[in-house]
């Protein structure tokens, strides 16, 4: 058996007490706060991972955004290049265009009185004309008119349509100056 002397004077007895409790105090503290802090920890973790998760989509979503707008804007290119292309070919062949209307209004002011024309044929930029005149001076007053125009030249109205001298059927090539077609 073993015997216990109490030596200790009453003060350090209660001041050991003290700190004992001090320490049982500070034991269950520390086993209470360690579940706060690990639960801390983990939920500090998994707003860390929702972040990330959350940034992630953003940027998927903000992705799908500029491609749908790359898109798009691809499709605006694609319409407007076809739409110059378009334009580009109308230009072209508006270029190309030729205006004979100015062509038939210079050889109707021209035209005398005695004159019909009864056929009006074009190849490349000559012109044949066929018709009747009344007489012989008739037919040199048209030609002569026809040379002393800027818009046509090399006329040319064979011998045989003027060895009759009144009621001739005629015909006359000449060639058309090629601005004078391209002007409105």
């Amino acid at each position: 058996m073993k015997i216990y002397l109490d030596l200790l004077p009453k003060e350090i007895k209660t001041e050991l007490k003290r700190k004992k409790r001090f320490r049982r105090i500070l034991h269950e503290e520390f086993l209470f706060l360690l579940p706060l802090v690990l639960f801390i920890v983990i939920l500090g973790n998994i707003y860390y991972l929702l972040m990330l998760s959350h940034n992630t989509s953003v940027a998927a979503k903000s992705q799908a955004e500029s491609q749908d707008k790359y898109q798009e804007l691809s499709s605006y290119e694609k319409k407007f290049k076809e739409v110059n292309d378009n334009s580009a070919k109308l230009l072209k062949i508006q270029s190309l265009h030729l205006y004979w209307a100015n062509i038939f209004n210079k050889v109707g002011t021209i035209l005398p009185d005695g004159i019909s024309i009864t056929n009006f044929s074009t190849k490349d930029f000559q012109i044949f004309l066929v018709g009747k005149a009344r007489n012989r001076d008739t037919l040199l007053n048209f030609k002569a008119a026809l040379e002393s125009e800027t818009c046509f030249a090399n006329i040319n109205v064979p011998l045989s349509n003027l060895v009759v001298k009144e009621n001739i059927d005629f015909q006359m090539d000449l060639t058309i100056n090629k601005d004078c077609l391209k002007k409105q």
